[in-house]
């Protein structure tokens, strides 16, 4: 047997297997470094990548701060964004003012009664005044809450603010008086509440209930007349300023006239009213004002004041404001320019508030929906006016007949 050559050919085997062994090792080993160096790769990448990025947005910050490019569409665009949620605060601030109604504690001196008028019954007789009774059902409200939405939907490119008036009852008769049943009177905050929350299109309430609830003290209504009176609607002009942005007439730069003996329209409703006759109080404005009045509907307009001066009293002083109702009453303020107009649509209520709104518009278009006869959104295309601002007492505004006169506008 020849050992040699069986010897050499374990140890051949033996090297070819050593040989393989150190291949397949320097193999791995070459494979591990290409993986390394291709994560080393990558995280250079990367990091070039996020410094690249870091270095592009410090680019834009500074543009956005210094002006010029993007960056400063982007801070213009955020900044809009934020006035636009400012005013979308302000108008739901304004939304939750309007609806909200503080009723005042009416003065009681705990021992005086009243008693309903014996030729009228709507009409109660309480410390000589006469107070015109309210009472109302919510679908009436809900009408009228329809009434002012439908000219809304009619023309929603304008803006559309309502404001509905209490009148002197809400705030003359003590609850003593109600809660004993010597008297029922409905509430008109509750009336106002409910219309100025049912309508059906973007209205604006103007709430000039708390304004007046403030000032309860004071001359605010006549008490033979069912109108309230200057200075009560004076606060109601201070409401709609405040409520629209804007700034009020200082009354104190005005000056005062009166008018005395004024018998109201329900001086009638009890004899001992005829010993306690009202007076008339308007303000003569610190600036120069002229108007236009048209006597019946399609007639030309003739020059005119906003105060009829030669008005003197008896039954028909109330009318010493714009000279008392017409179709269409126009109200100049020469001395502004800012453009603005607005349309008041009105009853008589509306005759002593619109003076004051010549403060603020350089043009008040004062329609009286039971007389005017013209399609209202038409007439504010012709007449370049983009605000209108309907304006009833509370009894007016309850009133199927009222209610669809104004809709007749539309």
């Amino acid at each position: 047997m020849d050992y040699g050559n069986f010897s050499g050919d374990s140890d051949t085997r033996r090297a070819s297997e050593s040989l393989r062994r150190q291949r397949a090792i320097a193999q791995m080993k070459r494979k591990r470094r290409r993986k390394l160096m291709i994560r080393r790769t990558l995280i250079v990448v990367v990091g070039l990548l996020i410094i690249f990025l870091a270095i592009f947005l410090l680019v834009q910050l500074f543009k956005a701060i210094f002006g010029g490019g993007s960056g400063n569409q982007a801070v213009q665009a955020t900044v809009a964004a934020t006035s636009q949620t400012a005013e979308t605060q302000a108008a739901t601030q304004a939304q939750a003012s309007a609806t909200t109604f503080n009723k005042p504690t009416i003065p009681d001196d705990g021992t005086s009664e009243g008693y309903y008028s014996a030729s009228n019954a709507g009409i109660y007789i309480y410390k000589n005044m006469a107070l015109e009774l309210f009472g109302s059902p919510e679908s009436t409200a809900q009408y009228y809450a329809d009434t002012i939405s439908g000219f809304k939907e009619a023309a929603p490119e304008y803006t559309v603010y309502n404001m509905v008036v209490p009148n002197h009852s809400e705030f003359a008769i003590p609850q003593r008086l109600i809660d004993n049943e010597s008297v029922y009177v409905g509430s008109q905050a509750e009336n106002i509440n409910y219309i100025y929350t049912h309508y059906k299109a973007d209205v604006k309430p103007i709430n000039c209930y708390n304004k007046l609830g403030e000032h309860i003290n004071e001359y605010i209504y006549f008490n033979t007349d069912h109108h309230w009176t200057g200075l009560g609607a004076y606060y109601a002009y201070q409401a709609f300023c405040e409520q629209t942005g804007q700034t009020p007439l200082d009354l104190s730069t005005c000056t005062e006239h009166t008018i005395e003996g004024f018998e109201g329209s329900m001086i009638d409703a009890d004899p001992s009213l005829y010993d306690h006759k009202d007076t008339v109080h308007f303000w003569e404005f610190p600036y120069e004002t002229r108007a236009k009045r048209q006597d019946n509907p399609g007639e030309e307009l003739y020059d005119s004041s906003v105060y009829y001066m030669e008005e003197t009293g008896g039954s028909v002083a109330y009318g010493v404001f714009i000279w008392g109702d017409a179709p269409l009453f126009i109200e100049y303020n020469d001395n502004l320019n800012n453009g603005k107009k607005i349309a008041v649509v009105k009853e008589s209520y509306g005759n002593s508030f619109v003076p004051y709104l010549t403060n603020n518009y350089e043009e008040v278009h004062v329609i009286d929906f039971r007389y005017f006869g013209q399609n209202l959104k038409s007439y504010m295309q012709d007449n370049d006016i983009d605000e209108v601002l309907f304006i009833n007492n509370v009894m007016s505004a309850n009133a199927a007949e009222r209610q669809d006169e104004i809709r007749s506008l539309y």
